[in-house]
C-alpha cells in the first residue's frame, strides 16, 4: 500500500487529478451498473459529450487509456472490461473523442466468455488489435435515449 501511495505522489499533479477522476468514475459506473438499467447508464454517460474534436486524439486516447487501466488495477476490487470501457468512453467523449462500445464472445471449455472494448473508426483502442481475432464481435447497437 505504501508503495502505491508513493507512486501516486510521484506522478505530475495533472496526472494525479486525472487518475482520481478515473478512479471515481469507475466507482460511479460500477454503482450505476448495479442500480440502473444499462440504457439509463449509457444515456447519463453521454450527456457530457463534447462535440469539438481535439487536436491530438491519438495522444489523448493513449493517456486516458493508461489512466483508466491504472485506476482499474488499483481499485477497491477488480474493475471489469465493461466498467473500464465505459469509463474510458465517457472520459474521451468529454474531450471530443467519439468511440463505439463493442461486445464480443468466445467459446471456451467452460462455456462462453464475453468481453467489452472500445473502437474508433473501426479499430480497437482500448485493447490490442487482436481482440477482434480472439472474440467474435456482436453487432453494435444504439442505446435508446432516456430523459
Amino acid at each position: 500500500m505504501r508503495h502505491k501511495l508513493l507512486s501516486f505522489f510521484h506522478l505530475p499533479p495533472a496526472d494525479r487529478w486525472d487518475l482520481v477522476q478515473a478512479w471515481l468514475l469507475l466507482l460511479g459506473i460500477d454503482l450505476g451498473l448495479r442500480w440502473l438499467s444499462f440504457t439509463r447508464l449509457q444515456a447519463w454517460l453521454h450527456r457530457t459529450a463534447n462535440p469539438r474534436q481535439p487536436d491530438n486524439p491519438a495522444e489523448m486516447i493513449r493517456r486516458w487509456r493508461w489512466l483508466v487501466d491504472l485506476a482499474g488495477r488499483n481499485h477497491l476490487y477488480p474493475m471489469t472490461c465493461l466498467r473500464r470501457a465505459l469509463a474510458l468512453q465517457m472520459l474521451l467523449a468529454r474531450r471530443g473523442v467519439q468511440t463505439r462500445l463493442r461486445f464480443g464472445v468466445k467459446k471456451e471449455a467452460s462455456g462462453l466468455t464475453a468481453h467489452a472494448w472500445l473502437e474508433r473508426d473501426g479499430a480497437p483502442i482500448s485493447e490490442p488489435e487482436l481482440v477482434t481475432e480472439r472474440y467474435a464481435a456482436l453487432q453494435p447497437f444504439l442505446a435508446a435515449q432516456t430523459d
